[in-house]
């Protein structure tokens, strides 16, 4: 027998229907499109709508799914510019009984459209001196259908809380009774300042990079994201001594309510703004942390030389950083150069930006193995001219993907 396979105007391929008004589901039952929702994600280069879950008032099956018939459509809007309208790209599309992206196919009410992310309107966020983001409730439009929800892939797993008004959010590991798990500290960038308790986890990958459910695996860890109000650049955010005397007053907190966290195992990451507010308060506080991996920062060299010669340091930054100049007074660069001349071991290594993932860890994991050897506590990454993503202060976007630098992080105890 030939089995007939008819496009359908629901956006599903039925097999042995002729019937072209909807999908029906393998009873013979019509089935339709009844909701959607738009699933984000922080990639290393920002915030992107990757894909959207189309419910159905039935279940769908493998056979009866084609991506070629899904036209998905957005509007995203803003108030001081007129919309951007346009459509996206569909990879592939499956059934899946949970609205989630998954490598197994399973019959369920819901249709996964994997989105390429590399349209010009996936991004879900823009850039108006801070990072701000569109409302997608209502922005993606397919089979008549638009989109009530948004679901933000390790986003929505942290909890929001305010300390002494500053805002955070806190990520909770899988714990296991009388384990104890590190804790990640993150100071955002001057873009991700507001009060909105989301753009420090969801302006790049600072935060996120140490809750995804990957990392996790491999270093389950407790992490905890503050949020800086706005503020002039030098003056404002972290530069501010309240605002990090707040920081480290959460962080203690933190520490002390959870008896989960291992204290020998704080560690603080901070990028742009968030590495000055790191190079701030470490001389005086550097007992608080086991190690720290800072980006694109500057900081004072005196107090660094004086206090930190035995503390871990990651530091990463482009040699042609046009925000945070790589060679200015206070840079990582100088500070670790002072570091060096004051007799502190310092390993130095050097690649491109835009390198494949496994040859940047492998020049990383290179770099790792000769601070072992040497016993440096320091070690500084300069990103090769030309070659950091996006644009040349980015130096965040290749470093919190690269598994061997967090790897070195982790290794780091108090």
């Amino acid at each position: 027998m030939v089995r007939r396979r008819t496009l359908l105007g629901a956006g599903l391929v039925v097999p042995m229907l002729a019937n072209a008004g909807n999908a029906a589901a393998a009873t013979g039952r019509e089935v339709h499109a009844i909701d959607a929702t738009a699933i984000a994600e922080v990639t290393p280069v920002g915030y992107k709508v990757t894909g959207l879950a189309i419910e159905y008032d039935g279940i769908v099956h493998s056979g009866q799914v084609d991506g070629s018939a899904f036209d998905v459509r957005v509007t995203l809007s803003r108030q001081d510019a007129d919309p951007l309208t346009g459509s996206r790209t569909v990879l592939t599309a499956y059934p899946n009984n949970v609205p989630e992206f998954s490598e197994r196919r399973r019959p369920g009410r819901y249709v996964i459209l994997e989105l390429d992310e590399n349209d010009p309107l996936a991004p879900g966020a823009y850039n108006q001196t801070y990072t701000r983001f569109y409302d997608l409730t209502g922005a993606y439009e397919v089979l008549g259908v638009t989109n009530t929800t948004v679901r933000n892939l390790v986003v929505d797993d942290y909890t929001a809380g305010t300390s002494d008004a500053l805002p955070y959010r806190f990520f909770t590991p899988e714990v296991r009774p009388g384990r104890q798990y590190p804790l990640v500290v993150t100071l955002h960038g001057h873009g991700e300042s507001g009060t909105d308790n989301f753009s420090q986890i969801a302006g790049n990958q600072i935060s996120v990079a140490f809750a995804d459910p990957s990392r996790q695996r491999r270093h389950p860890a407790f992490v905890l994201s503050p949020q800086a109000p706005p503020g002039t650049p030098g003056t404002g955010g972290w530069w501010r001594p309240d605002l990090r005397a707040a920081v480290l007053e959460l962080v203690r907190a933190t520490v002390a309510s959870n008896p989960a966290i291992d204290p020998r195992r704080v560690y603080l990451t901070g990028l742009s703004m968030g590495s000055y507010g790191s190079w701030a308060f470490l001389p005086e506080h550097h007992d608080l942390f086991a190690g720290a991996i800072l980006v694109c920062g500057a900081g004072n060299e005196t107090a660094a030389v004086t206090t930190l010669g035995e503390f871990p340091i990651w530091a990463v930054h482009s040699v042609d950083d046009s925000i945070v100049p790589y060679d200015a007074p206070g840079s990582d660069y100088r500070i670790f150069t002072a570091l060096e001349a004051a007799g502190r071991p310092v390993t130095w290594s050097e690649w491109a930006g835009t390198a494949p993932e496994r040859v940047q860890e492998a020049y990383a994991a290179d770099a790792r193995r000769r601070a072992a050897a040497s016993g440096s506590r320091h070690v500084f990454t300069t990103f090769s001219a030309g070659t950091t993503p996006v644009f040349s202060h980015g130096s965040w976007i290749p470093t919190y993907p690269n598994d061997v630098i967090v790897d070195w992080l982790f290794e780091q105890m108090g």
